[in-house]
């Protein structure tokens, strides 16, 4: 079944405790990010999520913490719920193929990411915000272009690139940080996402 193996439902206990945890971090990186006039620092507990017990606590993680967000600091919020659910779900894959063992891996789940995140955003910003992602260089970027006469679809998406580049490099670096600074007992308490015995074990990515 390859990569549809790890979107079977396999929750314990312990990953159901880990989504407010997520959540948590989730908030304290994105208000650290509005206090500092940062990128958005939003995903970093959706990352570790999707790495410690599989894409639907990422994707659950990311999907809440917009929903909360929309509700109390960040009213836009609600319109990337989507994007924060890919998110955890791209983690979520990159934990079941091992990626986080290698430099190899942990570069392509930070470029599928980095993909995800970009594409998905930049139609809503076109709809919702005239194109504009709300980074100030990025919006830089794509006033300076549109007025030299780029399409504005092109425009829309190298402002939303040019943060997510950075966002998504701190995001990664940050959730792979955390989890390898966790016990290996604790790591393994997630017994519920590691495959079952019998199954093969698919290479990680090199």
């Amino acid at each position: 079944m390859g990569v549809l193996n790890a979107f079977r439902v396999r929750m314990n206990t312990l990953a159901i405790v880990l989504i407010p945890v997520c959540i948590a971090i989730n908030w304290a990186g994105h208000a650290l990010a509005q206090a500092l006039h940062l990128f958005f620092l939003d995903s970093v507990g959706t990352v570790l999520g999707g790495l410690l017990a599989g894409p639907w606590v990422g994707g659950i993680s990311g999907l809440l913490t917009n929903i909360i967000s929309s509700g109390s600091t960040d009213p836009i919020a609600w319109a990337y719920c989507g994007v924060a659910f890919a998110i955890g779900i791209v983690a979520g894959i990159g934990g079941y193929y091992g990626w986080y063992r290698t430099w190899a891996g942990r570069i392509t789940l930070y470029v599928l990411i980095v993909l995800v995140a970009s594409v998905i955003s930049t139609p809503i910003n076109i709809n919702l915000y005239a194109g504009q992602s709300g980074v100030p260089f990025g919006d830089a970027l794509y006033t300076g272009m549109v007025k030299s006469g780029w399409p504005t679809w092109l425009a829309a998406y190298i402002d939303e690139a040019s943060g997510d580049i950075p966002d998504k490099l701190i995001t990664v670096v940050v959730a792979t940080l955390i989890f390898f600074g966790l016990p290996n007992r604790y790591r393994s308490l997630f017994s519920v996402w590691r495959r079952p015995s019998g199954e093969p074990e698919p290479a990680p990515a090199s």
